[in-house]
């Protein structure tokens, strides 16, 4: 038995770990590009070009070998290959880095609301002068590829928007206006220095000026860039390897999408998550808080993406389920709703099911099968399956979690977390990153 949901209150959420409740601002936004990165890495102990052995040492190549250790055993080098095997197949003498190529594919979610404060007046002569607009937390999330595989997986809770007004870059004295968005993170351990993974997004010197009162118009990018750096130390605090993951400025494809308050208001208005992690499968794992969903709906959405498991924990029960409507997701076939028992009931675009008129009064968990791998519905997009629910007898801790089923089994390797970026280097546009790094 299935119900239409004319009338029914809709709040609207997307998948991740997120938490629902009405957002405190106007004009979330969400912008996803994917670029060609490197991965760079200098190891900042032993002697990565010590070709000689030392007689006087138990062990003769000690240096080098410390530097192979923190190589193959402290650091996720994407391109094991570029790991010499022995000292005389060091490029050079001296020290040098370990760069391996790989992509990012990495959606960036912020307050677009910050960049109304941007002050046109201060002119930036160096990123000592970047403004500090507001930090809000956002779900960012990020996939890293290299040699075929899926090498690493981050996600972020919480970005910070800053602005630096015609700065000056090149050595022809051109000015740029650059946005710098920055998912932050959260040091997994003291020994890790790290803020987070920043997209820089810059336009002509006056983009700022002629949007004083709006948003800057983000059709006028001119070029991006991408970057995340990491310095990571030993117990002792003595520092291990440093590593820079960054992409050419240039312009790179960049996809914009708003979603006015983000408080669920609407399919176009979803709640957005406020915390996720990286699930076992490599597939993400997205929770939202539905202690305050009401008896209306509450829409919430998340390697190819072929279903999502739902768990309602911490009291309450789930009431209904709404499938994604055809403009939410282009899978005219439906989809299969799969309960614990193993009842499963299809449900077409749109179409809800009841499940206290199938006769199931405690429902807290089920799965959603059947999206068509030819969508290629990325998991770690968190807009791109929005579906909806009615919940009964939520508490103040109530919490619904989403989990990607994906179809590639490779288990995701998670990405090292960023290094000392308040606002790390541009490149070519000239921003020089807070601490400078050591590049042999």
């Amino acid at each position: 038995m299935r119900s239409n949901i004319a009338g029914s209150a809709i709040l609207t959420v997307v998948s991740g770990l997120v938490a629902f409740g009405p957002a405190n601002a106007a004009s979330i936004f969400q912008v996803t590009t994917t670029q060609a990165v490197t991965q760079d890495i200098i190891t900042l102990r032993g002697h990565p070009g010590y070709r000689d052995p030392n007689p006087f040492l138990s062990d003769p190549y000690i240096f080098f070998d410390e530097h192979i250790r923190i190589l193959t055993e402290e650091v996720d080098v994407w391109d094991t290959t570029q790991i010499p095997s022995s000292p005389t197949d060091v490029p050079v003498s001296g020290d040098y880095n370990v760069v391996s190529t790989g992509s990012v594919t990495g959606t960036w979610t912020f307050d677009a609301d910050f960049l109304l404060g941007i002050d046109i007046g201060l002119v930036a002569a160096d990123d000592s002068d970047a403004q500090f607009l507001g930090r809000s937390n956002e779900v960012s999330t990020f996939r890293a590829e290299s040699v075929g595989r899926n090498v690493g997986s981050l996600v972020t809770t919480s970005t910070a928007v800053y602005a630096l007004n015609d700065i000056v870059v090149g050595v022809g004295g051109e000015r740029l206006d650059v946005i710098g968005l920055v998912a932050e993170e959260t040091p997994p351990s003291p020994n890790v220095e790290t803020d987070g993974f920043v997209l820089f997004l810059a336009g002509a010197e006056n983009w700022f000026e002629t949007s004083v009162g709006t948003i800057p118009d983000f059709n006028d990018v001119l070029v991006s860039a991408i970057e995340l750096e990491e310095l990571v130390r030993d117990h002792d605090g003595d520092a291990l390897y440093e590593q820079l993951f960054q992409s050419e400025v240039g312009v790179y494809p960049l996809n914009f999408a708003g979603f006015g308050a983000a408080d669920g208001s609407s399919q176009s208005a979803p709640l957005l998550p406020t915390t996720a992690t990286v699930g076992a499968t490599g597939g993400p794992s997205f929770s939202f808080d539905v202690s305050s969903a009401g008896a209306g709906f509450v829409f919430v959405d998340p390697e190819i993406a072929v279903g999502y498991t739902y768990v309602l924990e911490n009291g309450g029960t789930v009431a209904k389920f709404q499938a994604p409507t055809l403009s939410a997701v282009n899978d005219p076939d439906g989809y299969t709703l799969v309960l614990p028992d193993g009842t499963s009931f299809s449900l077409l675009p749109g179409e809800v099911l009841d499940f206290v008129a199938e006769g199931y009064t405690n429902v807290t968990t089920f799965e959603v099968l059947g999206i068509s791998e030819a969508l290629m519905l990325d998991p770690d997009n968190i807009t791109t399956f929005v579906a909806g629910f009615m919940f009964s007898g939520t508490g103040s801790t109530s919490n619904l979690t989403q989990t990607a089923i994906v179809v590639d089994t490779d288990a995701a390797v998670p990405l090292p977390p960023a290094a000392a970026l308040m606002l790390a280097g541009l490149g070519g546009l000239g921003v020089l990153s807070r601490r400078k790094r050591r590049v042999a």
